[in-house]
């Protein structure tokens, strides 16, 4: 595993209802996670597919893997490169489409034969799934040597199939063959900003799920790096937010909400065109816009209106998810610890006085007693004040078809509007691109 940041060794202090944080990633705190939580260890986190360290994406080169799982071709992931997304082309995707791809998932399953890899380390723990994710190498044919993310998980929890899954498990949060299925198809309309899917494998007692390896592993450890908060990091992150904008709002133009976003969910690789993100963990998404009492996702990412509502636009909770990312990947640091009403301190500041206010009081934890406001360019910090916006009515969008026209047929506000979006990005929204 790769060993926890320094920034979160000690969460929000002097604030006695944060007082028991502790210094791992943001576990996760959903409901509804069905029967088989009761069965299996209880959910906790998202896994990651990364790796520290520098490799290329990995396929198997077989092509009936290839073509059963709906992943690119080996050449492809080899390189990097694949042909172009055409925004413009795109169709939502259906409840049916989603049936129907993840059957083809499960139909293309195939005997893992462990005499055909070789076992690195262990790259996370996929405790939510009851396994965990493995930095792995095919040892035999033509991609002897490549390097690649699995993700192994008891079949008496991901069963044979999203109908046996379903049966035994009709309630819970975490769905492993919706992830698999919708990665699938967006790996077949070459969407960006996926990792490649490229075999489901099975023994007797584990399924075997092998992507395309992320070279720089997630956002989580990259929010460890330098430079230090302030003007340098924000020019250093501008690139990587732009995509992430671009990338969750493609994925709602498609109809779905990913619902729990976070920094361990989006990885970052190295392509011929340069750093590019990949969007991981798909098992809490919806393809409704509009969903009622589904808490998902992990504690400070929720948007508040999941606790308050009784429905909710995914959309915009994930735009909340989003602004806390990119504050996390500004500071090094949570902006709280719960949205939840009367949970944490520091959410109720911000829902009392304001996200500006909230800047002026809170300080920077590894700097030398400078508040935020001092450290946040204006033009971040506007941003992230729209993002965080606790009236969901209120909220920066992402620049979705769907906000296009407002009530009064003016479209809402988007962060492609706000000056610090561009200062990199000139135009609206984001640039269909190969990978």
């Amino acid at each position: 595993m790769t060993k926890l940041p320094s920034f979160l060794s000690s969460m929000f202090p002097g604030s006695a209802s944060n007082a028991g944080s502790s210094g791992a990633k943001e576990p996760d705190h959903t409901t509804g996670s069905g029967a088989g939580h009761t069965v299996l260890p209880p959910a906790r986190r998202a896994d990651p597919q990364g790796d520290t360290s520098p490799s290329k994406a990995a396929g198997r080169g077989d092509s009936s893997i290839q073509k059963g799982a709906g992943g690119g071709s080996a050449a492809s992931s080899k390189s990097g490169e694949s042909p172009l997304f055409a925004e413009g082309m795109m169709t939502q995707v259906t409840k049916s489409v989603l049936q129907d791809s993840m059957e083809k998932v499960a139909a293309s399953v195939q005997p893992w034969l462990a005499d055909d890899v070789i076992m690195h380390n262990m790259l996370q723990e996929a405790v939510r799934n009851h396994g965990q994710v493995d930095l792995m190498q095919w040892k035999k044919g033509s991609d002897a040597g490549v390097k690649f993310a699995c993700k192994r998980m008891p079949t008496r929890w991901v069963r044979e199939g999203p109908d046996e899954f379903l049966e035994q498990y009709p309630s819970a949060s975490e769905r492993p063959w919706f992830d698999l299925g919708l990665v699938r198809h967006l790996n077949r309309i070459k969407f960006p900003y996926v990792c490649d899917l490229l075999g489901i494998f099975r023994d007797e007692e584990n399924s075997y799920v092998a992507s395309s390896l992320a070279t720089e592993g997630d956002l989580f450890s990259w929010c460890d790096q330098d430079p230090k908060p302030g003007k340098a990091r924000e020019e250093v992150m501008n690139p990587i937010v732009s995509q992430i904008f671009s990338g969750v709002r493609l994925l709602h133009d498609l109809g779905i909400a990913h619902r729990d976003l976070s920094l361990e969910n989006i990885l970052l690789t190295k392509t011929p065109s340069g750093l590019k993100i990949r969007l991981i963990d798909f098992g809490m998404s919806t393809l409704s816009r509009f969903v009622r009492r589904e808490i998902r996702g992990k504690q400070s990412y929720q948007a508040p209106e999941m606790h308050s509502e009784p429905q909710y636009d995914t959309f915009l909770a994930d735009a909340f998810s989003v602004g806390v990312v990119v504050f996390a990947m500004a500071v090094q640091d949570y902006p709280w610890t719960s949205t939840k009403r009367n949970s944490c301190q520091l959410f109720e500041y911000v829902v009392t006085f304001g996200f500006m206010k909230f800047l002026k009081k809170r300080k920077l934890r590894k700097g030398t007693g400078e508040h935020l406001s001092e450290v946040f360019s204006p033009a971040l910090a506007e941003l992230l004040e729209g993002l965080l916006e606790a009236d969901s009515a209120k909220r920066l969008t992402l620049g979705e078809v769907c906000f296009m026209k407002g009530e009064q047929g003016q479209a809402k506000r988007a962060v492609w509007d706000m000056p610090w979006s561009k200062d990199s990005n000139k135009g609206r929204g984001p640039v269909s691109e190969s990978i």
